[in-house]
């Protein structure tokens, strides 16, 4: 876990970012690898250097080696551990390519947005990369740095009993990784909470149903926990609600750093590869993202 990272920056270059992702690897004795994708020009654009007997893209890698090296040395960054790929095309898709070919364990990539949904690029990534995504906001390698692994326990199928455990694994090797500190979340409801207000219920049927649902929310969380030997360090919570309320509501309020949670696969439904609930949370998160696949999950990009 966390062995063959690749930091996508895009097209542009930030030294301070590379700087704290290093830093992160050699903590995790990890390797690096940056990666920046150009936009190709069109046709036109390169037909016009060319008849001024320019290379454009010669030119662009030129210059973006200039600054990639300035901010190395700005930084006090060894580039002699870290492998540098340039690709051209569009930034998702070929950042995808390279994971499935070289067999990546962790993206790394940032969101032009510094709260809710991130940009275009960084989705396509929580729903078509098939290794985890870590979207990078903020400062996250300063400090004591606060971790939010946020399960499910209202599914009892095997998938996503194995996915909590990744989701919990994931977090606990964040946390041993960046000396932080980790709180594990699930949430629960009543089934159609909401009709259990009509008067077809009295208010004694509608407490005991919700605690009967309570106390099962707290067998499966405290029975998870159990098998994945954690530290008495670690902060487990249950609370009442719908998770695409409530986990950015509690992230926001504990001052988390990064949040970390499935993206669950629906099959035979084309294009949606996060799970509803998945996206609202996202959309609604000011925090940084560590999003996990589950098992067997298939890249739609080959």
């Amino acid at each position: 876990m966390f062995k063959n990272i690749l930091l996508d920056l895009g097209a542009g270059v930030d030294g301070e970012l590379i700087a704290h992702v290093a830093e992160f690897c050699e903590r995790a004795d990890a390797s690096l690898t940056i990666l920046n994708v150009f936009e190709e020009p069109s046709k036109s654009v390169s037909t016009y250097f060319s008849s001024h007997h320019k290379d454009l893209q010669k030119l662009v890698i030129e210059n973006h080696e200039t600054k990639l090296a300035e901010e190395m040395a700005n930084n006090d960054i060894d580039f002699s551990k870290i492998k540098n790929e340039i690709r051209w095309g569009k930034d998702f898709i070929e950042t995808i390519k390279l994971v499935i070919k070289n067999k990546y364990d962790l993206v790394i990539s940032t969101s032009q947005e510094p709260s809710g949904a991130p940009d275009s690029t960084a989705m396509h990534l929580l729903r078509k990369c098939p290794c985890p995504v870590w979207i990078h906001r903020g400062d996250l390698w300063r400090g004591a740095v606060r971790i939010l692994a946020a399960i499910n326990t209202s599914d009892a199928s095997e998938e996503n009993q194995k996915l909590n455990q990744k989701i919990i694994d994931h977090g606990m090797r964040l946390t041993e990784i960046l000396r932080g500190h980790l709180h594990i979340v699930t949430c629960w409801s009543g089934y159609m909470e909401s009709v259990l207000t009509s008067p077809r219920f009295s208010e004694k049927e509608r407490v005991d149903y919700l605690e009967y649902e309570q106390r099962q929310t707290e067998k499966l969380f405290e029975a998870l926990l159990a098998t994945s030997n954690l530290k008495s360090s670690v902060k487990g919570k249950i609370i009442h609600g719908n998770p695409a309320k409530v986990i950015p509501h509690y992230a926001l309020e504990q001052k988390m750093d990064i949040v970390v949670m499935g993206s669950v696969a629906r099959a035979g439904i084309p294009g949606l590869l996060v799970g509803n609930t998945a996206e609202k949370i996202v959309a609604s998160l000011e925090n940084s993202i560590l999003a996990i696949k589950p098992e067997g999950f298939v890249s739609p990009v080959k």
